[in-house]
């Protein structure tokens, strides 16, 4: 599977999700919303939403095994990586791993 690797040059943003598609990408989003589905197994997948760098709209899927390991704990920016999939000409990233990045405190309010 051809993936973007770090220092490839590669940034994947929301608008261009369609040149990777069947590709697995890293891309950092700003946390908007979610909404939490019960399987027909009975556990819980989530849909995200994020904002891209330059605040264009992209959609996550969090199935269960990747949603109880890297769990979306509360807004903020994520670095999330997964495969870009295509459902009804929309694209999307199954996510495989995520993770909430830290923030730099700001000097001024310290």
């Amino acid at each position: 599977m051809k993936e973007c690797r770090r220092g490839s040059g590669e940034r994947p943003k929301a608008w261009d999700l369609m040149k990777y598609l069947g590709r697995t990408i890293r891309i950092v989003g700003n946390f908007v919303t979610d909404k939490t589905v019960k399987t027909k197994h009975g556990t819980y997948m989530k849909f995200g939403t994020f904002l891209d760098v330059d605040g264009d709209f992209f959609d996550t899927v969090h199935f269960p095994p990747s949603l109880v390991a890297y769990p979306l704990r509360d807004w903020g920016l994520y670095l999330i990586e997964g495969k870009v999939v295509e459902e009804f000409g929309c694209p999307a990233i199954e996510v495989s791993r995520c993770g909430k990045m830290p923030l730099k405190t700001d000097p001024r309010s310290v």
